[in-house]
Order: C-alpha cells, then structure tokens, then sequence
C-alpha cells in the first residue's frame, strides 16, 4: 500500500477526497490484480456471479440496473461470454424485444469449480479486517450507495449529466 494515503488522511477535506479517488484506485487494482491472474476477466465473472443470483435468466436491462453499468455495456460482456461457451442470449419470455441471459451447462459449471475459490478470495482480501470491521463496512457501503443516488439526483437536477 502507498504509504502517501496514510500521510494525507490528516484532515477530513483530505480523507472525502481519498476516499471518493480510492473507490476508483481499488476498483482498478483488483481489475488489474484479478484479470492477471484470472482466465476470465472481473466483468465476465461478475456477470456470471449476478445471473446466478436470479432465479430465473435476467435480462440485459435487469443484469445492467443491479451490477451499475449501461445495458450496452452487460451486452458487450455477456457477447463475449456466448463466444466463449458460458452463456446463451435468448429472447424474453415476459418481453420478445428484451435479450435474457441464461447460463449454459459450462457457465454453471465454472460457477461450481470457482466457488472454493472464490471462499479463498474473500478469505485474503478480507485478512486485514475483524468480522465486525466487515459488518461495518458492509453498512458505511450500504450509505454509499445512498449517497451515489443522492449524486446522481443532484446530477439530475443541474444537468450535469
């Protein structure tokens, strides 16, 4: 870890802009870390790991809505995935104009094998903090997303978009 963080969280004016910056520092460290050492990059995995949370195949709009990012851009992934064997996109059964995603015996499978896996990814990402460090996080997070909300109704509103 850069130890210039620690200098500069002396001050809360510095602490809101290190923690705004951070979010995209980690963001783009655990892309780089995981897509390195990985044979599928984090957006193929996350998009993966969110079409098994759905008990049903989610569709483009619905996969783009709960991972945060444009349906164009879950499209341009899940195409990738179809190319590789993971997934089918299929026509909605609830809406004929609407693309669902549907993983395939493969896509479920690499699901399954990755499941220790990933319980060993949490596990050392996570060595740092104690379980109630975690709980707490998970809640500041929680507010996080709140205030991203806030953020883009302020967007909104100013026509900064």
């Amino acid at each position: 870890m850069n130890k210039k963080y620690e200098e500069m969280g002396t001050n809360l004016h510095w602490i809101k802009k290190i923690l705004f910056a951070g979010v995209f520092f980690q963001e783009n460290r655990l892309h780089a870390v995981f897509d390195r050492y990985n044979d599928m990059s984090v957006k193929q995995w996350l998009l993966l790991a969110t079409c098994q949370a759905y008990a049903d195949p989610p569709d483009l709009s619905t996969l783009a809505e709960t991972m945060g990012c444009s349906r164009q851009n879950v499209k341009k992934i899940a195409v990738c995935l179809e190319r590789d064997g993971y997934v089918t996109l299929e026509k909605s059964p609830d809406d004929a104009r609407a693309l669902s995603v549907k993983r395939t015996e493969k896509g479920i499978q690499y699901s399954k094998e990755r499941e220790e896996f990933g319980k060993k990814v949490h596990e050392v990402l996570y060595e740092e903090f104690t379980e109630e460090e975690i709980e707490q996080y998970y809640r500041l997070w929680l507010k996080m997303m709140k205030g991203i909300d806030h953020l883009e109704d302020y967007f909104k509103k100013t026509k900064m978009n």
